[in-house]
């Protein structure tokens, strides 16, 4: 890291933490919403964007998460974060086991075609136990943390940025390297005496675990849970969206994703009818897989990098 990128980091991670204290709202607001976000797209990067496996199926995670939230607060009774959560991860854990195992000895298209399923699969269940899922109304039984926007915007901002350092650590370590080497030629690294499945199967696992904490701050951050807003394959597709435009394989590239993402919605584009805005939306993800299929913000990165370079 140069002087530049440095700088960079700084700058960004500053401007994030006290954004409360020099934008409006609306900035605040979709801050606070993108922090969920970026936790989402981090982690469907660590698995998909480092292995080279596609999942269309990380909402099953998030949705897994925030449902187990809401049916045990609705289906049993008053109880607190601290019970709620570590369970709601659990499931989630358990949910992402049970997509990974029966798909993570095929690759390409049929691995992404389970995960895809998956989604579906989840999504009809909901209607045949309404009585617990609330069916296609959902629940509403999830206590917002605050309505206050600060207190709620370093709700969000914070086990984000916890997260990402876990997930940077995890990505820049022996294990991240398998996992590209994975990417890169996955015969190789049996040929080298390491079992790939195994490793890809923890890539799910690692990968689950924040997004099951990312359903559960969503569902705290909505009051409740619907299948539409949380399960559907939109969600999934949009969390591919984000990594897309920052760079796969980096972190820190979908988390800036998930802010551009978010920012373009509600921010930049917000005065547009919706149609118009998520068709200029798509359009903008597209011209970035075509003229940048490093990500935006990698390309930023590795500009500053011949920028501020040795040069000796």
């Amino acid at each position: 890291m140069n002087g530049l990128q440095l700088a960079l980091v700084v700058v960004s991670l500053v401007s994030l933490v006290t954004a409360p204290f020099w934008s409006n709202f609306i900035i605040v607001q979709t801050f606070t919403l993108a922090s969920i976000w970026a936790i989402f797209a981090m982690s469907w990067d660590i698995q998909s964007g480092y292995t080279g496996y596609i999942s269309f199926g990380h909402s099953a995670l998030s949705g897994a998460a925030a449902y187990t939230t809401a049916m045990l607060l609705y289906n049993v009774g008053d109880l607190p974060f601290m019970a709620t959560a570590p369970v709601s991860v659990l499931v989630t854990l358990v949910v992402g086991l049970a997509i990974a195992l029966p798909s993570l000895r095929l690759s390409g298209p049929y691995f992404s075609l389970i995960t895809f399923v998956a989604v579906l699969i989840f999504y009809r269940l909901i209607r045949p136990f309404s009585d617990y899922t609330g069916g296609e109304t959902g629940l509403q039984s999830v206590e917002v943390f605050t309505y206050d926007p600060i207190p709620r915007f370093y709700y969000m901002v914070i086990p984000m940025l916890v997260i990402a350092v876990a997930l940077l650590f995890i990505a820049r370590s022996n294990i991240g390297l398998v996992f590209t080497a994975i990417r890169e030629n996955e015969s190789a690294v049996e040929a080298a005496g390491l079992n790939a499945t195994k490793f890809k199967l923890w890539s799910f696992v690692i990968s689950a675990i924040p997004m099951g904490i990312g359903g559960v701050l969503l569902a705290h951050y909505s009051g409740g849970v619907d299948p539409n807003a949380f399960v559907v394959v939109d969600n999934s597709i949009e969390m591919i969206a984000m990594a897309v435009v920052g760079g796969m394989s980096s972190i820190l590239g979908p988390l800036g994703g998930a802010f551009l993402f978010l920012s373009l919605d509600r921010i930049i584009l917000t005065e547009l009818p919706t149609r118009l805005r998520w068709i200029l939306i798509w359009v903008f993800v597209l011209l970035v897989l075509v003229f940048a299929r490093d990500g935006l913000l990698r390309k930023l990165w590795h500009g500053l990098d011949r920028l501020g370079g040795d040069r000796r």
